[in-house]
Order: C-alpha cells, then structure tokens, then sequence
C-alpha cells in the first residue's frame, strides 16, 4: 500500500510540473538524443506552430537560423564549456521585429531548450542606447565651448589668485566631463553600428604604436614598460577600435600601479589563436569586483577612479570592443601583488604571418 501511494504521488506531482510548464509564456522543449522533439508546452506549440504529429521531428526543421543552429552544435558537442552565455540571442524567422533569446540545458541524452521572447527588452536596450548618444552628442557642443572660455580666462595674467583656483577646479571637471562624453559617445558608435569595417591588421605597428603612446603617458609615473612581441601574426578586425580597446588595457594599468612598478604587454601564438596581455605589479583587485568590472560606471573604488580621472567606461569598451572580434576578457588579479589583463582572438581572427 505505501508503494501505490508513492507512486500515485509521483505521478501526481509529475501531472503538475507538466501543468506548470504549459502555463509558462516561455517556450519548453524538450528534446531527446537524436535532437527530436518529446514534449512541448503550449508556448512552444505557438511559436513554432506544432502538431501532434511533430513528434520526434528534429528542432531544426523549425528553427533554422544560422547563428541558433551553431549555438546548439557547440553547446551539444562542448555542454558546459561551449559558450560562456549559455544562451543565443535570435531574430524570429517569422517577424523581424522580433527578437528571442535560446537556452538549451543538456542532462543525460536529452536536452531542455526554453525559448523566451525578449522582443520589449531589446527596444529598451535600443532605447538606452539612442538616449545616450543623442545627449552625449548634445553635451558635446556646450563642452567645448566652456573649456574654451576657461582656457581663454585663466592664462589672464592679471586674474586675481582667489580665483585662480576656481578656474583651475572648474577646468579639471570640465575636462573630466568631457572625456565621460566622449567615451560615451565611442561606447554608443560601437554598441550601434551592426558592421564594422574589418582589415588586415599588422599587429606589430599597431602594438608598437600602443607602447608609444603608453610611454608618453608614463611620464608621471616612472614605470618600467615591457613590450614582448613573439608572434609576428595579425587580426582581421577594426584597427581603430581595437588601438583603443588595447590602449585602455595598458592605461589602466599604468594608473593603478604605484610610481615606478613593472608592466609587462606581450603578444603571444595560443592553441586558441593569439592573446594580447597587460601584467602589472600594481594594488590588484579583490576578487568580488572581478565579474563586474566591465559594467558601465562600476568602480572598486570610486575615490580612486576619481583621483586618476577614470570615466568608469574603458573596460566596458574593451569588453564590447572584443564581442566584436569573438574575443573573451579574462581577468587574473590579486590584491596587493598585481593583475594580467588578457584578450584571447580566436583563430578565424587571426591572420599567420606566414601567409603574409
């Protein structure tokens, strides 16, 4: 008798998690070892317009948009290892103004893909990217203007010296804000653009060209800057865009490492492709702040940001500067003892200068 009831409560309970999953606006699949479909929620049945007589069907017969079926190779073949955002972001094949996001979760043979439409979080995103742009550009105009004036104003000889210091404080802010602008406004021309203009890229010049200017910008902190180049090969990429991920990259460093530290670039052959590295001796970070360094504004520190005149908005330009390229960031830092800052290309980035 305990048998029987346990087994009616299974099955009980299996009747409601189905219920639940059909009352879900999210589509459900569930999928078995041949990629064919099991089951089905009335979500799923909608958007892909299901029958009964699907059944066993492979989801690609449904679904057969580039970038989700290479997502779902990659996270079939690799599982957990296959990309960092377990999910795939789509355009609907039925409505181009509408956009949906896929998570597929392997377990055993089988594998659960959930379907989410993120059609109202994409325009709020494109929303937020407009907004900023626009007033970024507008701020722009009245900027420059206002550091001209102060420039103009304080190289009077004659100013009186209780107001010398005004203007030097409201030079430095206006400064400041100037540079918030404009990495706003490089932010916003990367987020936006949908296609970038890649070349052939001699990362030999551009890394030269990176350490030149990174030699100029030392000359208040009196580091010792290494360049280690062992791999003659290039990028296809944008040439502008990465001088300007790369060089934050070393900038970074450069500030957040006491007078007179060691900073090490190098740019090395991987099994994976080629990786840009920045070593420092500097104060490090502790590890709660490592996942979230590349958001917008996020400061471990803000006094300190403030002091070094960060914007807050360089490693969220590396970060999207990479995505571009296929590139991943990865962070290794430790308090007191210094960090390594890595761009990993991937190989379909990389041009062999044997080929050259």
């Amino acid at each position: 008798m305990p048998i029987q009831d346990n087994e009616q409560g299974a099955t009980n309970q299996l009747k409601k998690i189905r219920s639940a999953l059909r009352a879900l606006r999210d589509a459900v699949i569930l999928l078995n070892d041949d990629d064919g479909l099991e089951w089905w929620n009335q979500a799923a049945q909608d958007l892909l317009l299901l029958q009964s007589s699907d059944k066993s069907r492979r989801i690609f017969d449904f679904i057969q948009v580039p970038e989700f079926i290479k997502y779902y190779q990659e996270a079939t073949t690799l599982n957990i290892d296959a990309d960092a955002d377990e999910s795939v972001h789509i355009v609907s094949w039925q409505d181009p103004n509408r956009y949906l996001k896929c998570e597929l979760t392997p377990f055993g043979d089988e594998k659960l893909l959930i379907i989410y439409d993120v059609t109202r979080l994409q325009h709020l995103e494109a929303m937020r990217r407009d907004f900023v742009a626009n007033v970024s550009h507008e701020l722009r105009t009245p900027l420059t203007v206002l550091m001209g004036y102060l420039e103009n104003f304080s190289d009077q000889p004659d100013m009186p010296a209780n107001w010398r210091r005004g203007f030097e404080l409201m030079t430095q802010q206006t400064a400041r804000m100037n540079r918030v602008v404009n990495d706003l406004l490089l932010l916003s021309r990367i987020e936006i653009e949908e296609t970038h203009a890649f070349n052939e890229i001699d990362m030999t010049k551009l890394l030269t060209h990176v350490y030149d200017d990174a030699q100029a910008y030392n000359q208040e902190y009196k580091h010792t800057i290494h360049l280690h180049i062992d791999t003659y090969d290039g990028l296809y990429g944008s040439e502008m865009y990465l001088n300007s991920a790369l060089s934050n990259l070393v900038i970074n460093a450069i500030k957040y490492t006491p007078k007179g530290g060691n900073i090490s670039i190098s740019w090395t052959k991987t099994a994976e492709g080629c990786r840009f590295a920045v070593e420092d001796n500097g104060i490090g970070i502790a590890p709660k702040h490592l996942a979230r360094l590349t958001e917008r504004f996020y400061r471990v520190d803000s006094g300190r940001s403030r002091a070094t005149g960060g914007t807050g908005l360089g490693l969220a330009i590396v970060k999207h500067v990479l995505y571009q390229h296929e590139a991943s960031l990865q962070i290794e830092s430790v308090e007191g003892i210094g960090s390594t800052f890595s761009a990993v290309f991937p190989n379909n980035h990389v041009r062999s200068a044997a080929m050259n």
